[in-house]
């Protein structure tokens, strides 16, 4: 008896502390995201961070609202259908859109980093400012199944029949697939790419040493962060499409689920469901956590508020400075 109520009583606990606690942590992150990169020159990679960060908060709002306050879908009538359709629908294209920005903001800093010029012309603002309209609009029209299929039956909202096994499909795919073999892939080049600009750095003078040791911390700070970005995403979507696996598979397996393995398989879910939101809520402290330079931005930005709250004029820059950037290093453009 203790192990049946234990999981529901955790499970509830999650719901009401989990979604709060990743929509305040996450909203002031990710808003501190869009200040820090908004304040330098705008570069292709900035562009999709500041995206990423919008579409993450967006993401935590809504779904954040919709479990801290469920809606009951008893009658049935049309507001109750559309509501139903918009949570699926609107949940799936935000989360969609925030992995697309983080999947071209890494193939950016590839074609940044890559020798050739052609690959080097796509590392632009205005190209990325487009890539990121289309983008949008592409997971609009593709993502607009949800919204068709998605409906209502015996008082509950969700996927059934066929449609819940093609949604499980792409689930897969398009979660837990795709975009942690894009990101790896392309990771792991763009840090191949950074050897070899090391390697091609000849010593012509006094300053040379500092040049290279300069180089070397680029090379290593870009390592860490796409590493720390690859390995964040993997950890917090790959349970996801794990489980809606199981649940697909599970009634064909079982002839009859015990009220136990319902209890585990719904901990489950609402353990996984709850590591989405953890992922959009993490990408601000993966950066403060891994990167000295956005640590020091982000220090700057405490202070200068500090003093305009103060009332007192901010100090200028000291020669140098905006070279510490992440729009004006080699890293983050």
């Amino acid at each position: 008896v203790l192990r049946r109520s234990i999981l529901p009583t955790i499970k509830t606990q999650l719901n009401f502390y989990g979604y709060p606690i990743c929509l305040v942590l996450g909203n002031i992150g990710n808003i501190f995201i869009v200040i820090i990169f908004s304040q330098q020159r705008v570069n292709a990679c900035s562009t999709y961070l500041i995206s990423s960060a919008i579409a993450n908060s967006c993401y935590l709002t809504f779904n954040s609202f919709i479990q801290i306050f469920p809606f009951y879908y008893a009658d049935e009538s049309i507001r109750a259908f559309a509501l139903c359709k918009i949570r699926f629908y609107v949940s799936n294209l935000l989360g969609q859109i925030a992995k697309t920005m983080i999947t071209l903001a890494c193939i950016d800093r590839f074609m940044f980093t890559s020798s050739r010029a052609t690959f080097r012309a796509f590392s632009q603002p205005k190209r990325a400012k487009w890539l990121v309209f289309v983008s949008i609009i592409f997971w609009f029209i593709f993502a607009s199944h949800i919204a068709i299929m998605t409906t209502i039956i015996n008082k509950r909202c969700g996927t059934f029949g066929t449609y819940s096994t093609i949604y499980t499909v792409y689930s897969i795919i398009f979660v837990g697939l795709i975009p942690p073999i894009i990101l790896s892939i392309f990771g792991y080049s763009t840090y191949s790419h950074m050897r070899q600009i090391h390697l091609r750095i000849q010593p012509i003078g006094p300053n040379n040493r500092q040049g290279n040791i300069t180089m070397r911390q680029r090379d290593r700070e870009l390592l860490i962060i796409v590493i720390a970005e690859v390995f964040v995403y993997v950890v917090t979507t790959t349970p996801y499409p794990l489980i809606l696996l199981e649940m697909m598979i599970s009634p064909y397996v079982l002839s009859k689920k015990s009220v136990q393995y319902s209890q585990i398989e719904s901990f489950i879910f609402t353990v996984a469901f709850l590591l989405l939101f953890v992922n959009n809520t993490a990408p601000f402290y993966t950066y403060l956590t891994v990167s000295k330079s956005f640590r020091r931005d982000f220090k700057q930005l405490i202070i200068n508020g500090y003093r305009k709250i103060r009332r007192q004029p901010t100090a200028p820059n000291i020669s140098g400075t905006q070279h510490h950037t992440f729009t004006k290093r080699d890293t983050y453009n």
